[in-house]
C-alpha cells in the first residue's frame, strides 16, 4: 500500500524496482459486450472527457518528443516504480520514448509531497512557467488528492513560422538561486531542494510555438480555407503531476502510478466525471461513488490512449474526435 512506501521513503532505498511489469488491462469492463451503436456514442463521450482541446486552436494534444518522467519525493525503487510504469504505458499505446529505463530529457514531473500547497504556492513565485500554458483561474490552489499542469506548444504542419508572441513570458529557468528545504545542511539538498533542482530544468520546446498562458496573446493560424484541417498540431512539451501523499494514502502504488500515466499522456477535460465506459481517473473522481472503481487502466483507457496516438490530429476538431472514437471502438472490439 502507499502508505507503506511513503513510510519507507525516509529511508535510502537501493535496491532496483521490480522488474515483471503486469499487463495493461487488469481491469475488465464490458465495453465490449455493448453494441456496436452504443459503443460509439459512449466512446466519443469517453473521447470529449479525456481529451482537452487546446484553447489556441481548439485541437487535441499529445507528445511528439519522447516521454520522459522523473519522480521526487519517494525513496529510489518507488520512484523507479512509478516512472517506469509510466514509460511502460507511453511505449505500450504508441507515444514517443527512448525506451523503458533509457536515458531521455526530462518533461513529465512527477512530485510526492505531503505538503502540496506549499510546494505550489513555491512553484507560482518561483517558476511559474512550470504552470504552463493551459491553465486555469485559481489553479495555484491545491484541491485534489492528484492535480497536473500543462505546457503546451503549437507546431505548423505546413512549414509557416509562427510569429513570436509578445506578450508570452514561457522563458525558461537558468540556475536555482538558493536552495528551498536545504534545512540548513552543508552542501546537502534535502527532499524540497531536490524538489528545486528537479523544477529547475530547461524545456526546449524545439520549433514548436510554447502557447502562452490563458490562450492569451497572438493565436497561429494555419491552412486558410480548409473545412478538413487547420495545418496546425497541438502538442504537450511538459507536465507537472503534484501528489498529496496524505489524500492518496490506502491506494496502492500500482494504482496510483497508472492514474499518473493517464494524466501523463493526455491533458484531461474532466476528472470528476464518471462516464458509462470505466476509466482509471474514476479511482479519486467524486462522481463515482455507485460502482467499483478500477484500480488500474481500464480497457477503455487503454484503447482511448491507442486512439491518441495513432488518430490524425492535424485535422479539425469534429474530424480528430470522430477518427479517435472509431479507432477506440476497432481496439474493444478486434474489428
Amino acid at each position: 500500500m502507499l502508505t507503506a512506501t511513503l513510510a519507507a521513503a525516509e529511508q535510502p532505498a537501493d535496491q532496483p524496482a521490480p522488474q515483471n511489469s503486469h499487463p495493461l488491462q487488469e481491469v475488465q469492463v464490458t465495453a465490449s459486450k455493448l453494441d456496436r451503436r452504443t459503443l460509439k456514442r459512449v466512446a466519443i463521450q469517453f473521447v470529449k472527457l479525456h481529451g482537452a482541446v487546446s484553447p489556441v486552436i481548439r485541437q487535441i494534444g499529445r507528445w511528439q518528443a519522447d516521454v520522459c518522467p522523473r519522480v521526487t519525493g519517494l525513496n529510489s525503487a518507488a520512484s523507479a516504480l512509478v516512472s517506469r510504469r509510466v514509460e511502460e504505458v507511453a511505449q505500450s499505446v504508441g507515444a514517443p520514448t527512448r525506451g523503458v529505463g533509457k536515458r531521455c530529457t526530462v518533461n513529465v514531473e512527477i512530485v510526492f509531497t505531503p505538503e502540496p500547497q506549499q510546494l505550489l504556492n513555491h512553484i507560482a513565485k518561483a517558476y511559474p512557467e512550470l504552470l504552463g500554458s493551459s491553465r486555469s483561474v485559481g489553479d495555484t490552489v491545491f484541491h485534489r488528492a492528484i492535480q497536473s499542469w500543462y505546457l503546451t506548444g503549437t507546431r505548423s504542419t505546413e512549414g509557416v513560422n509562427l510569429p513570436a508572441d509578445p506578450l508570452d513570458d514561457a522563458m525558461f529557468m537558468g540556475s536555482v538561486e538558493g536552495c528551498w528545504g536545504c534545512n540548513g545542511e552543508a552542501g546537502g539538498l534535502g527532499i524540497q531542494g531536490e524538489i528545486d533542482l528537479a523544477l529547475n530544468q530547461s524545456l526546449a520546446p524545439d520549433g514548436t510555438h510554447v502557447d502562452p498562458a490563458y490562450a492569451r496573446g497572438l493565436v497561429p493560424s494555419g491552412v486558410s480555407g480548409s473545412y478538413l484541417t487547420k495545418g496546425l498540431t497541438s502538442e504537450l512539451l511538459h507536465v507537472l503531476v503534484i501528489v498529496d501523499t496524505r489524500k492518496v494514502a490506502g491506494n496502492s502504488l500500482r494504482s496510483i502510478s497508472d492514474y499518473i500515466a493517464m494524466l501523463a499522456l493526455t491533458r484531461m477535460g474532466s476528472l470528476d466525471g464518471c462516464g458509462a465506459l470505466p476509466s482509471i481517473v474514476d479511482l479519486l473522481s467524486s462522481g463515482c461513488d455507485e460502482r467499483d472503481r478500477p484500480r488500474a487502466l481500464t480497457d477503455a483507457d487503454t484503447a482511448y490512449l491507442k486512439a491518441l496516438y495513432s488518430s490524425d490530429l492535424e485535422a479539425n476538431l469534429n474530424i480528430e474526435e470522430g477518427d479517435m472514437r472509431d479507432r477506440m471502438v476497432k481496439v474493444i472490439t478486434g474489428r
